[in-house]
């Protein structure tokens, strides 16, 4: 989001429980670069929730250009200990609200306009049971990219980045991440600054879509 407001965007803001927070950056970074940087709370368990922010977004600015959709849930439980609520609240948040908020996009995003999806390398990867109704929802959200790519083309380019360890979680110990890394061909562990740029990229790459780009630093290759 501060990539897209450094590059001139105007931009609407969502969050679930953070008004606080959001108000204080939406007003830190309309001061900084001078565009309108407006927030809406919504929560996306809520099958009305997509829709609201896409109807708040068009009041707000009369226009929407590209959707950055990145909110996500992920939360770690052993395979024997999964309950019916933990996948609910997976496929409402990382699947439903996607598509939801793809359908309504849709009808208001200009000509040309780009909906752009934060996926997850773990899609397609083995050896994570503890976080099964995750990676099982991300999994399914590639494959949201794709088909929302070709019903809506030609007017409209659907893409995904599915980024690799960019923000590690809080209880991924230093030994964890190096075995993450012997993994990575680039010997590193990813910077938001990577997904920007390939976000930039997406949203300027007017021949490409139903694209799932990992920034993943190769990790896909050994997987």
């Amino acid at each position: 989001m501060r990539s897209l407001v450094a590059h001139g965007y105007d931009v609407l803001l969502h969050h679930g429980n953070s008004a606080a927070e959001a108000r204080a950056l939406a007003d830190a970074l309309t001061l900084a670069h001078g565009v309108r940087v407006e927030v809406v709370q919504a929560d996306l368990q809520d099958a009305t929730a997509a829709a609201h922010i896409v109807d708040v977004a068009r009041q707000a600015f009369g226009r929407l250009d590209v959707v950055v959709s990145s909110a996500s849930i992920m939360e770690r439980r052993p395979f024997a200990e999964v309950t019916l609520a933990d996948w609910e609240r997976a496929e409402a948040v990382n699947l439903r609200a996607p598509f939801f908020l793809l359908q309504a996009a849709a009808q208001v995003l200009s000509d040309g306009g780009v909906f752009l999806q934060l996926a997850d390398h773990l899609a397609h990867e083995t050896g994570w049971s503890s976080l099964l109704p995750h990676q099982v929802t991300k999994s399914a959200l590639t494959q949201l990219v794709r088909a929302g790519a070709e019903a809506l083309a030609p007017r409209l380019r659907v893409n995904a980045i599915a980024p690799g360890l960019v923000l590690a979680p809080a209880d991924f110990s230093e030994a964890a991440a190096r075995r993450f890394l012997r993994d990575v061909p680039a010997g590193r562990t990813g910077t938001p600054d990577d997904v920007a740029r390939a976000m930039h990229f997406l949203i300027d790459a007017t021949y490409v879509t139903g694209v799932v780009l990992p920034v993943d630093g190769g990790r896909h290759l050994r997987r």
